[in-house]
């Protein structure tokens, strides 16, 4: 339940209207423009001159008002590169509807990740299912849930969010068959069986998770189903990289807007000591302070560096208190180097070379060690702190180098169980309800590079973050988990359940009034317990 008002629903529909009016009122200056021209002169270079100098034709020039509004010359330039951009853009939307890739994850991690993700709510698994000595094997059914079980009644209706418009008892086998195809390989079912070998490995893989499943909710599958017409018309089920790449058009301004706006952020970082560098063809910023050594750290005679990792958005500029607060906090110069990767798929920043080629799991992990090992960081080790979409990339570290992680910090974490339809559904598929949840769809969902790494680029078998991953629970100061009740992209009940079963109740910062984003974002953001939090120092 959202407790916190926000302003009505029709503010945003109308701020996301006047943005995308822009491009079709473009369009009908241009035509408006070149037309009323077009229809008085025939011949091409007399038509020429007068689109070039913004003059009428001597028919209409009496029309005065006609006049003040067709001869704007300014006008028409800046409309006809919109309208050339809208152009480019649907045909950018269209290249990413293609495949991005298959899924990376080993089969020893699938495993673990299906084996955690039908096990979780269960007090204990052994008298369900029977473990294999081998971990590439997934564990066998040993009694499946009773119907009324109301652990299976639990799962059964929360797996049924994965598939839209039909009851849980309605979910076919071939449904369920090309769900966790997409999932754990990202193809469908057809496809995973056409590639498979010769032993039919992928086959008898995915149908030991059918019926893991089907043990799980209580009720095996059926291989037909008798539908309503109007469940047949409703029917759908959500297979985020296979599912057409949803983008709603916005004009070039935003970009360009977007772009100088991020310029005068990372020139105001510069002021505070942040320099711009790049390793790997990606670019990131980076604060050293004067006197600080990484031998120092290691030694834990300094502090050690911080490692921000942000989310989806407008890019730093959208993060500028929050990056201020890390490098000035309190005020006082910071007495630890931070660290912020720059990720231009997710900030807007069209004109970034990669803007629609983001990086994945072994990628991003080595490149961001490459920039550790640049400024000899790796020496020391790092406290993470991330937000939002950032908690995947932290997820990809915590798995690759363990080892340089000293202490994290997840702010609205998405990597938490992924294995439940709610984050997809919520931020991508949800009809939209409120203020929050539609400017979240317009200006992030379905823009075009954030679009594209959601929805071609999301590899859920890398992305999600397991238990076991975390670090030790003996040390609470090694992790804080920071959720908001009023999300409307993560659902906060669910994980802090899933958080407390698995024994990190101590790690959860729960705000029940907050949005997703507030944490660090908002008026009454929480950044200086957060950094006070990741900075905890005792020299030695």
């Amino acid at each position: 339940m959202l407790l916190k008002r926000q302003p009505p629903k029709a503010l945003a529909q109308a701020l996301v209207l006047l943005l995308w009016g822009i491009v079709p009122l473009s369009w009908v200056y241009v035509i408006a423009y070149i037309a009323i021209r077009s229809y008085f002169v025939r011949d091409a270079s007399e038509l020429w001159r007068l689109i070039t100098s913004g003059r009428l034709p001597w028919q209409v020039a009496h029309r005065r008002r006609l006049v003040r509004w067709l001869s704007q010359r300014g006008l028409f330039c800046y409309a006809l590169l919109e309208s050339s951009f809208s152009i480019y853009y649907r045909l950018l939307a269209r290249k990413i509807q293609g495949r991005a890739g298959s899924h990376t994850a080993t089969r020893e991690f699938v495993v673990r990740a299906v084996t955690t993700g039908v096990s979780d709510g269960l007090e204990d698994i052994v008298p369900h299912l029977e473990q294999s000595k081998d971990k590439a094997k997934l564990p066998t059914v040993k009694a499946p849930l009773a119907f009324d079980d109301p652990r299976a009644v639990e799962f059964r209706h929360e797996m049924a969010g994965w598939f839209l418009g039909v009851r849980p008892e309605h979910i076919s086998l071939h449904d369920v068959q090309d769900w966790l195809s997409w999932s754990l390989f990202g193809k469908y079912y057809e496809e995973v069986i056409a590639e498979d070998s010769n032993a039919h490995d992928m086959k008898k893989f995915l149908a030991g998770a059918v019926d893991l499943f089907a043990a799980r909710r209580g009720l095996p599958f059926p291989e037909k189903v008798d539908l309503t017409p109007k469940e047949r018309r409703n029917k759908r089920v959500m297979l985020l990289t296979l599912d057409p790449v949803h983008v709603n058009s916005r004009p070039l301004a935003m970009y360009v807007g977007t772009f100088l706006m991020n310029r005068v952020s990372q020139a105001y970082f510069s002021v505070l000591g942040m320099h711009r560098y790049e390793v790997d063809g990606y670019s990131y910023l980076i604060y050293m302070p004067a006197g600080w050594t990484p031998d120092a750290a290691a030694r834990g005679e300094a502090p050690r560096p911080a490692l921000f990792l942000h989310g989806l958005g407008l890019g730093v500029v959208q993060y500028i208190t929050a990056v201020q607060a890390l490098v000035a906090p309190g005020g006082r110069p910071a007495m630890r180097p931070l660290l912020v990767p720059l990720q231009p798929w997710v900030s807007y920043e069209f004109f970034s070379k990669r803007f629609l080629r983001p990086w994945k799991y072994h990628e991003a992990s080595t490149s961001i060690r490459h920039m550790l090992e640049r400024h000899r960081l790796d020496k020391c080790g790092v406290n993470v702190l991330s937000h939002s979409m950032g908690t995947i990339v932290h997820t990809w570290l915590m798995r690759a180098w363990p080892e340089l992680i000293h202490r994290s910090l997840f702010v609205d974490p998405v990597c938490f169980q992924l294995w439940a339809p709610h984050i997809c559904y919520r931020f991508l598929y949800k009809p939209t309800d409120s203020f929050v949840e539609y400017v979240l769809r317009y200006f992030v969902a379905r823009e075009l590079g954030t679009a594209n790494v959601l929805m071609r680029h999301f590899d859920w078998s890398a992305n999600v973050l397991l238990a076991d991953d975390l670090p030790e629970r003996s040390d609470p100061s090694h992790l804080r988990i920071y959720l908001a009740g009023a999300d409307t992209v993560v659902k906060a009940s669910s994980v802090i359940k899933f958080l407390k079963r698995s024994g990190f109740e101590e790690r959860i910062e729960y705000e029940p009034d907050f949005h997703h984003g507030e944490f660090i974002l908002g008026p009454k953001n929480m950044m200086g317990k957060i950094v006070q939090a990741l900075d905890q120092y005792s020299p030695m």
